[in-house]
């Protein structure tokens, strides 16, 4: 497990942020997390599903990026080419932590054993006299503006499970040498619940700003397409014929 230490202008004056270090970690990940906040802009290229923890039972939103684990469909030449870039990637390799002296308070960590890191080329964390560089400052606004993010998508995620409205779903990708790849562990929002439910709670989930992202996430399946445009164009072993998505009543992730 990585651990964090609080970022210091006296113990990290030298540190650099080695360029596309965020690109170089996503190119290994098919799947990217979200904040609700992201959804109206990720689904404009990027599928989005809820996930849960099987350990804590905690949701999370997931854009997914590819059919294959240890890839990523959108990492070419070094380069991000889905329309949006998830903040996570934008933050990379700086991250929340609870400060050390006050644990109602945050401060910015690093893993200072991160090959994101070098003293000689990137980004500067800090200038010569040890104040915030503007990259350092740019990014540590978006870490605290995610604090709020984070609370606003579990009260979104939470809401969306109290109501019913999680739909357990499977992905099969079927390639054209006819063997089939399930990806489990992935909810949508279940059509048949949300219609059902009482106008007073479809007022509720418009009144807080839900519906609008509940509605992107269920059209954002329909990325699933581009995702196999993408796969077959690259050349990345077996073509994928097409992708399907079955009920699923495994409510665990895998």
């Amino acid at each position: 497990m990585t651990e964090l230490v609080e970022l210091s202008s006296n113990t990290h004056g030298g540190l650099r942020v080695v360029e596309n270090c965020s690109l170089d970690v996503a190119a290994k990940q098919h799947v990217v997390n979200l904040r609700v906040a992201e959804i109206g802009k990720a689904v404009s290229g990027l599928p989005v599903f809820m996930t849960k923890n099987p350990q804590s039972g905690g949701w999370a939103l997931s854009a997914i990026c590819s059919f294959e684990p240890g890839q990523n469909l959108f990492v070419e030449n070094a380069r991000w080419t889905a329309t949006y870039l998830p903040t996570s990637m934008q933050t990379y390799p700086l991250f929340l932590m609870r400060s050390p002296n006050d644990e109602k308070s945050y401060t910015v960590g690093i893993d200072e054993q991160s090959q994101a890191f070098s003293s000689k080329s990137g980004e500067a964390l800090f200038d010569k006299q040890g104040k915030a560089s503007l990259y350092l400052s740019k990014t540590t606004a978006l870490l605290e503006a995610d604090i709020k993010n984070d609370i606003q998508t579990f009260q979104f995620l939470s809401r969306l499970d109290e109501l019913g409205l999680m739909k357990s779903i499977d992905v099969q990708v079927h390639y054209a040498d006819d063997s089939v790849n399930t990806i489990r562990g992935l909810h949508t929002v279940d059509e048949d619940s949300l219609q059902s439910l009482a106008p007073e709670q479809l007022e509720e989930l418009n009144k807080n700003g839900y519906l609008l992202s509940i509605h992107a996430m269920l059209i954002s399946t329909f990325q699933l397409n581009s995702l196999i445009a993408k796969h077959n164009q690259k050349g990345l072993g077996t073509v994928v014929r097409q992708v399907k998505l079955e009920s699923s009543k495994d409510v665990t992730a895998t």
